[in-house]
């Protein structure tokens, strides 16, 4: 048993398949940094008394779109996960995924799926029989797998949907509490790419084209969240819920603005924590949720090794 927090056990995992690469984040080492803000519409009054989500509210935003993983020559066209970070006005933060679902149900389960892919020392190459034993054995993996699996890589950041796969308390004036999920729905539509398009883009190309795109005109995105009917799971990171769930449209994402090519970003020295939250928002019990800021800081700190 290691003597070290989970947390850091989790960022030793990170480091364990993707290598160690000085100042860059631990998971979505491959990232550029946006800007813009969001507008909310009023739609969520009933349902809380954040802030951010009172009718005209405009909060700035600091924005970060990565590639998931720690390498930061991960190619923009393979099947792995896309990240979106927020910071609206500095004191409300969303991590999202364009995968409803998360890798793995709890941080034990998480890091056993680190530990089972980390590369052999010497030849560097990962361990298929073993990969495949392991994702059988845990059936919490295969939700994420599958997803990728049948959903083609976005053809721009701008055409990918992202989704809060945890979910928070939502709590009004009257003192009622909802759970829910966020949803940030592209208005450009959700458009992925084909075989022949993964070839010809190839690995480096969607931080250009969203900083050309945003160049024309705004990227944009609904922003939604989802109500669960009773019975649904509301701490379980891999049991998507159903789509015929009811959702609420709360406002409007805009990226407005692309990091210059080569140089720092507004982001960079960001954690972006998702339990940074406005007060009639809380986070829920789910054990993912609960390690992830913890997580986050260990990978902060290590930046610079």
């Amino acid at each position: 048993m290691s003597s070290e927090p989970l947390s850091a056990q989790l960022v030793d995992g990170l480091q364990g398949v993707f290598g160690t690469h000085a100042g860059r984040r631990r998971s979505g080492a491959k990232g550029f940094c946006a800007v813009g803000d969001f507008v909310a519409n009023g739609n969520a009054e009933r349902l809380t008394t954040a802030d951010t989500l009172q009718r005209n509210k405009r909060s700035a935003v600091v924005a970060r779109f990565s590639i998931g993983g720690g390498s930061p020559m991960a190619p923009d066209n393979g099947p792995s996960v896309r990240g979106l970070s927020l910071s609206l006005d500095g004191n409300h933060e969303f991590v999202l995924i364009n995968t409803p679902v998360f890798t793995a149900r709890t941080p034990e389960s998480f890091l056993a799926f680190l530990k089972v892919r980390a590369p052999d020392p010497q030849t560097r190459q990962m361990n298929a029989p073993a990969i495949a034993a392991a994702n059988a054995a845990n059936p919490d993996w295969m939700p994420q797998i599958a997803y990728l699996r049948d959903n083609p890589p976005p053809a721009s950041y701008a055409t990918s949907a992202y989704f809060g796969v945890n979910s928070f308390v939502f709590t009004n004036r009257q003192g009622q509490k909802q759970h829910a999920r966020w949803t940030f729905e592209p208005v450009a539509g959700r458009v992925g790419l084909t075989m022949e398009e993964r070839t010809a883009k190839g690995p480096t190309f969607l931080e250009a084209e969203l900083r050309e795109r945003v160049a024309r005109a705004p990227a944009e995105w609904r922003v939604l969240l989802q109500i669960p009917r009773a019975g649904d799971p509301l701490n379980d990171a891999v049991a998507a819920w159903p789509a015929d769930r009811q959702t609420v449209e709360v406002g409007r994402l805009r990226i407005t603005g692309v990091q210059a090519a080569g140089m720092a970003g507004a982001c960079d020295a960001q954690m972006f924590n998702p339990v940074l939250l406005p007060a009639g928002i809380d986070p829920s019990d789910d054990p993912i949720l609960a390690i992830r800021a913890e997580a986050y800081a260990v990978s902060l700190s290590r930046r610079s090794q």
